[in-house]
């Protein structure tokens, strides 16, 4: 039996979970419960549910479930990393890896995904129920704001405050920083230096942590170069000019940041210098920006899509108001490097 069409003129009424309930002829609870998976409701009866609500055009009241739960259904994504080096040619590629993956996973659980503009909003107003921050810096500013709302955090990339307790997916940076030096050393270089952030992330501070070790154990003057996010690529091209004029010897860089990766290559050309055969330049993340850049660059696959996977599902285990140690997640795949070259060049 269709329902009756609208008198003349008047606008449709918008079917509501009563109306549901009467026409499949169950009660408004196992209507809920049909929708939401809560409890056990009969197959059968599920079907014939799906089917009055296919009839009827029935959309639930998000806005009102979330008055009467306290919950907003939703995840939200926050990266503090500066627009210089994350959008532009990035095109927000290591967040938007992530976020991907975790859009799945939300959507299996029938949450939705908020993606939080790179250091444009605060954390005070967005209604969530769990947040996933992507390698926070030293006083993140959204860490510091989810923390005082008691919002279940869970990390990708280690929190480099140590006071800070709270689930993360380890991203391996001291591993993933051996990996590319070795490459480097087998590549041919014998004098590296290392160009890194300023702002104190755990990546940072493991990948300058293993380059000491390395120029200790090959007798190499250590020099690391921090440079400013937020001057993005320019700050890679303004560093690699100054290593040129203050150590010409140097024939290697481990170079974090790919937006830093892509400046240094462009002064490194620019002044002459060939790439890979007088300067060998590895960057971590084997993002969009590494695989445009020309000469080709020597970067990392940081598995994101099993990173994501493991951070959005520990939101889900967290308890803020009783988590007391950092639990360590690895996403559990071995690291490897891969030269890569633009489309239709010669291999």
């Amino acid at each position: 039996m269709s329902a009756a069409p609208p008198p003349p003129g008047s606008l449709a009424r918008r079917a509501t979970l009563i109306d549901v309930a009467r026409r499949a002829g169950v009660s408004p609870a196992t209507v809920s419960n049909a929708i939401n998976g809560r409890r056990y409701v009969e197959a059968g009866t599920r079907l014939r549910i799906e089917a009055v609500i296919s009839e009827l055009g029935y959309i639930p009241n998000l806005r009102a479930r979330g008055l009467r739960t306290g919950k907003a259904n939703t995840i939200a994504l926050f990266s503090s990393m500066p627009a210089a080096v994350s959008s532009g040619p990035a095109k927000l590629g290591f967040m938007m890896e992530v976020a991907m993956t975790a859009a799945l996973a939300a959507l299996e659980k029938k949450l939705a995904l908020i993606l939080v503009p790179p250091q444009s909003l605060g954390v005070e107003d967005l209604k969530m129920d769990g947040a996933l921050v992507i390698e926070p810096c030293v006083d993140d500013p959204y860490l510091s704001g989810l923390r005082r709302r008691g919002v279940p955090v869970v990390s990708i990339g280690r929190p480099p405050d140590t006071e800070a307790v709270m689930p993360f997916v380890d991203l391996q940076s001291a591993q993933t920083a051996a990996l590319l030096l070795a490459h480097l050393s087998a590549s041919g270089a014998r004098d590296i230096a290392l160009f890194i952030g300023d702002t104190g992330r755990s990546a940072y501070q493991d990948t300058e942590q293993d380059y000491l070790r390395y120029a200790a154990q090959h007798g190499i003057v250590p020099r690391v170069y921090r440079l400013n996010e937020i001057d993005g690529e320019q700050a890679g091209f303004q560093a690699a000019l100054a290593l040129r004029r203050d150590a010409p010897q140097v024939d290697g860089v481990l170079i974090l940041v790919d937006t830093f990766a892509a400046g240094a290559v462009r002064a490194f050309t620019q002044s002459g210098v060939s790439i890979p055969e007088e300067m060998r330049i590895a960057t971590r993340y084997d993002g969009i920006r590494a695989r445009e850049t020309w000469p080709g660059l020597t970067a990392v696959n940081l598995h994101l899509d099993e990173v994501a996977r493991l951070a959005h599902r520990s939101t889900f285990f967290v308890d803020v108001r009783s988590d007391t140690s950092a639990t360590l997640l690895e996403p559990g795949r071995g690291i490897g490097y891969q030269r890569l070259y633009p489309p239709g060049a010669r291999r």
